[in-house]
């Protein structure tokens, strides 16, 4: 676990499976060839100078590109795995870059992504993010193109990632399956870290604000005509907060938010070994412990309280070597290595006694070959291919001294055939062959349309997928304080058997011997959209949604203990579609008005989103007169489908706003963020699984943030700057239901370049 991370991390690389071990190979001996001359390539033309890379290094521009909200830069590359001007993406894609994010003031992603139209956060262990009415385990989170692991109950804490050392952060909405995989059935958002400028440089940023929060980084980095790297440390902490001030029970003792502190290294290099081979390193360590309380009621009515302390290891080794083959075709081959491991106790307060603990510890490794090809002014290809072993040793997942493996092999291609000038084809397929579930055959093939250099259109269609987590596959878990039992579809039967053999059965609703392991989500999506600038002051984008998913996974109760607590399994149930609509518009008013100049500049920006998420079983029971609900004064009513607000958590209406306004003579900048989301369902008070009386939602609300920033005079070479923010400025809450909201914060940020 946490006691010897490095020597479990040096365990774990003896134990890479054979096809890494041979990967690894093939990349040290293409480093040695090249490094010896031995490497020669003689049917293809050695250019005089190398091309620019077509890859996130190159340094882009800041211009205000016409189908997004946000300042931009001008070539993106997770939509399509290749760099691409963004106004010539066939999905819709939003990119925040790292000038944004500094007006902002944010400091972890899930600050940036706030601003970002159409996205909700999700609250269920750590803060994650809906993507066109999807929950968090649906979306991808990656940094330079590498998986982030370590989720709980599905959700990705945004709050674990800082955006310090950043470029740029990229969303691809819709799936994106056919390139990436699992969890990419809702998008993919990838941090794409920044590349070391030319000689020697640093940076300092600190951060200081409400709750005690801090947020402190420092930045060395070394730029040469060959290579260069970069280093960064982060600390970032805060005393917490408590959102349901105690009032004698249990359910109020306690903060909402414990104390934590968060430390985060980053490591990026590369070095061009040869004008043909680029060796790349990245590596990341994130180490957090965190402090809270938690009370619970006895038989006699007293209060017993707990400790309760968490600490969590988070590490990841990126190596990669990039060949040239020739001007047209480049191979990449790529290492990865991550883990994600977790230590909890409760302990009695009055004894200090260890109540309950959980150990878990997570490995990801993969070995991956790319190979693109620029066959001419009209065909681009991509092809790839690897291998993936994934591991996990934890209390919750140890069944009878069995822990979970799995492996995957896995290829895909990706080829875009651009007729003409007006119409661009991209078709991509990924297949993926795992060892707890079917083959999965992923296709996606998406249209660009430009009638004219003021108009896009985008037409898309794809099938995405979700393979079944380790948790809905191997879980064994009993939670000794509530005592229900919760197990996964290959330990349900074993699990049954042996709480029955205990006597620990009262019920049981059926027999799980003959049912089959739970299988992949799937998804079928569509998007349809346009963007249109009829004026270089005014941008508008339209984009139409439809997922329609299939056997999606949840927990059903399988059997009721003598407690009277129940046993839950994982099923393939559900049919459900999300639908809706994503509008955007950007507006420079001063140049509308004709008063722009080069010392002033406006930007106001505005997004919305109409959502529908349903289940279509509860929608034919709707229909089908058989579903009833009890109102606030516990009187039975039947209801139909206008009663059903759709999937808990999703809010049909959001909306947001972002206005700018810059000073270059004063060195002044000012930034204003709103956002709004409508009421979305919570809970089930009435049993009939839907949210439908007024008690069993959230009401909506609207967030406003406002931050501005003055370049101040320094010594020498250096630039500063200072910030004084404000977050939630009119003190929205609405208590446990919503923790990721704290209330009003106040923070001032003193940024030094040198």
């Amino acid at each position: 676990m946490l006691v010897q991370p490095c020597a479990t991390a040096f365990d774990h690389v003896k134990a890479l499976p054979a096809t890494l071990l041979t990967h690894l190979s093939l990349v040290l001996g293409l480093v040695l060839l090249s490094a010896s001359g031995a490497l020669a390539w003689p049917i293809l033309e050695q250019p005089s100078s190398p091309p620019a890379r077509p890859d996130s290094t190159a340094r882009p521009d800041t211009t205000v590109r016409p189908d997004t909200t946000v300042r931009l830069s001008s070539v993106v590359v997770t939509a399509t795995r290749t760099a691409k001007e963004i106004e010539d993406v066939a999905v819709p894609i939003a990119v925040v870059s790292a000038e944004e994010i500094e007006r902002q003031g944010a400091v972890r992603l899930g600050e940036v992504l706030a601003a970002v139209p159409g996205l909700h956060f999700f609250d269920d262990h750590g803060t994650g993010i809906q993507v066109q009415g999807f929950a968090p385990d649906y979306t991808l989170i990656l940094i330079d193109g590498q998986p982030v692991i370590g989720r709980t109950a599905g959700t990705l804490d945004l709050d674990r990632l800082t955006v310090q050392g950043v470029e740029r952060v990229e969303l691809v909405r819709g799936p994106s399956s056919s390139l990436y995989g699992s969890e990419a059935l809702a998008g993919v958002v990838n941090i794409i870290t920044s590349h070391p400028q030319d000689g020697l440089r640093g940076g300092l940023n600190v951060r200081g604000g409400s709750f005690a929060t801090s947020d402190l980084s420092a930045d060395v980095q070394y730029g040469a005509a060959r290579g260069g790297a970069r280093l960064l440390v982060n600390r970032y902490a805060s005393d917490g907060y408590d959102l349901t001030p105690d009032d004698g029970t249990a359910a109020t003792f306690g903060p909402t938010v414990p104390t934590f502190t968060d430390w985060t290294s980053d490591f990026r290099g590369h070095y061009d070994l040869t004008d043909r081979l680029e060796l790349r390193l990245g590596a990341r360590a994130a180490y957090q412990d965190q402090a809270g309380a938690f009370a619970q009621t006895a038989t006699d009515g007293s209060l017993v309280t707990f400790d309760d302390t968490a600490n969590r290891l988070d590490w990841s080794v990126h190596p990669e070597a990039r060949l040239r083959l020739s001007d047209r075709i480049r191979l990449t081959s790529t290492l990865y290595a991550a883990g994600y491991q977790t230590e909890t106790r409760f302990r009695r307060q009055d004894d200090g006694s260890v109540f309950y603990s959980d150990d878990f510890d997570q490995r990801l490794t993969r070995g991956e070959v790319i190979a693109d090809a620029l066959w001419n002014g009209a065909h681009q290809s991509i092809v790839g291919a690897g291998y993936t072993d994934e591991r996990l040793v934890g209390d919750r997942y140890n069944f009878e001294g069995e822990q979970p493996v799995a492996q995957q092999a896995f290829a895909f291609a990706q080829h875009e055939w651009r007729p003409s000038r007006l119409v661009e084809v991209n078709a991509s397929a990924r297949l993926d062959a795992h060892s707890d579930y079917a083959t999965q055959l992923s296709p996606k093939v998406a249209v660009l349309v430009r009638p004219s250099e003021t108009i896009r259109l985008r037409a898309s269609v794809g099938s995405g997928f979700k393979a079944p987590a380790f948790r809905q596959l191997y879980l064994a878990f009993t939670n000794a304080a509530a005592g229900y039992s919760v197990f996964g579809s290959t330990r349900l039967a074993d699990g049954l058997a042996q709480l029955e053999a205990d006597g620990l059965i009262a019920q049981q609703f059926l027999d799980p011997t003959g049912l089959d392991p739970i299988g992949s989500e799937t998804s079928v999506a569509y998007n349809l959209g346009a963007t249109v600038s009829p004026t270089p002051w005014l941008s508008t984008s339209l984009n139409l949604f439809y997922n329609d998913v299939k056997d999606l996974i949840e927990t059903q109760p399988v059997a009721v203990k003598t407690n009277g607590q129940q046993v839950f399994g994982y099923f393939n149930l559900d049919r459900i579609y999300t639908r809706g609509v994503e509008a955007e518009a950007t507006v420079l008013p001063l140049d509308a008005l004709s008063l722009a100049d080069s010392d002033h500049r406006v930007e106001v920006a505005v997004g919305y989103q109409f959502l529908q998420a349903r289940d279509r079983d509860v929608i034919d029971a709707l229909e089908s007169g058989t579903v009833f609900g009890r109102d606030l004064n516990n009187r039975d009513v039947q209801l139909g489908v206008g009663d059903y607000a759709g999937l808990f958590g999703r809010s049909p209406h959001s909306a947001t706003l972002r206005a700018t306004y810059e000073h270059a003579d004063l060195g002044l900048t000012t930034s204003l963020r709103a956002r709004y989301r409508s009421e979305y369902g919570f809970a089930d008070f009435d049993g009939n699984q839907i949210a439908n009386r007024p008690d069993e939602f959230v009401s909506g609300y609207g967030i406003v943030d406002a931050t501005v920033t003055k370049t101040v005079p320094a010594p020498g070479d250096t630039q500063a700057a200072l910030q004084l923010g404000i977050d939630n400025a009119f003190d929205v809450t609405r208590g446990a239901l919503v923790p990721s909201l704290p209330g009003r914060r106040f923070y001032a940020t003193l940024r030094l370049s040198l």
